[in-house]
């Protein structure tokens, strides 16, 4: 029990360095695409010339922002799940081995999307983005950490959920405790 929550704790303190990380570079990206926005249409209408590798470079950092916010959203609960299943198994054993098994598809669909996107990162290396002119690989290059990244906050989930296997109550009262904090609402489907 306690090298589960040892291992638990490593990952967590690891996810959430890599999280504050990964929150304020999309900060940062969608900050730029606004200002790039706002300088383009300034160009187009006020100029008459607009910029050429504006639209290429926002889809660039749109694509960026997509894949770093993946294990944010997983590890937060954030992604869109269907909560009718899990109320109806009630706060018992059963609920921590079913949720184990989704952490483990999980990280079977993260290994092969990294994998793919391997494929993609070397594939692009041949391919130039005509109004950047630069590799597309620079474009493909994220998904590869995202996956990796994403990996990392299903390990966490599935060893806290272990936790819970072993010991149901006291995990539902951290969980409940959490879920009572400001900013932690769930959405439900």
């Amino acid at each position: 029990m306690k090298t589960v929550e040892k291992i638990e704790l490593l990952l967590a303190y690891i996810n959430n360095i890599v999280e504050k990380i990964v929150v304020n570079c999309a900060w940062l990206m969608l900050f730029a695409i606004t200002l790039l926005n706002i300088v383009q249409v300034f160009f187009r209408y006020v100029l008459n010339n607009a910029l050429s590798w504006s639209e290429e470079a926002s889809l660039w950092m749109m694509v960026w922002i997509s894949f770093i916010i993946i294990p944010v959203a997983y590890r937060k609960g954030l992604n869109i799940s269907m909560m009718l299943f899990r109320d109806m198994l009630g706060r018992n054993r059963m609920e921590y081995i079913i949720r184990c098994l989704f952490h483990l598809i999980v990280i079977l669909i993260a290994v092969i999307c990294l994998y793919q996107s391997w494929i993609m990162f070397t594939a692009g290396r041949r391919i130039e983005l005509p109004a950047l002119e630069i590799s597309k690989a620079w474009v493909y290059a994220i998904m590869p950490p995202a996956w990796i990244l994403l990996m990392l906050a299903a390990v966490e989930k599935f060893f806290a959920d272990v936790t819970g296997i072993i010991d149901p109550r006291r995990v539902r009262q951290a969980e409940d405790r959490n879920s009572s904090q400001p900013g932690s609402e769930e959405v439900r489907v």
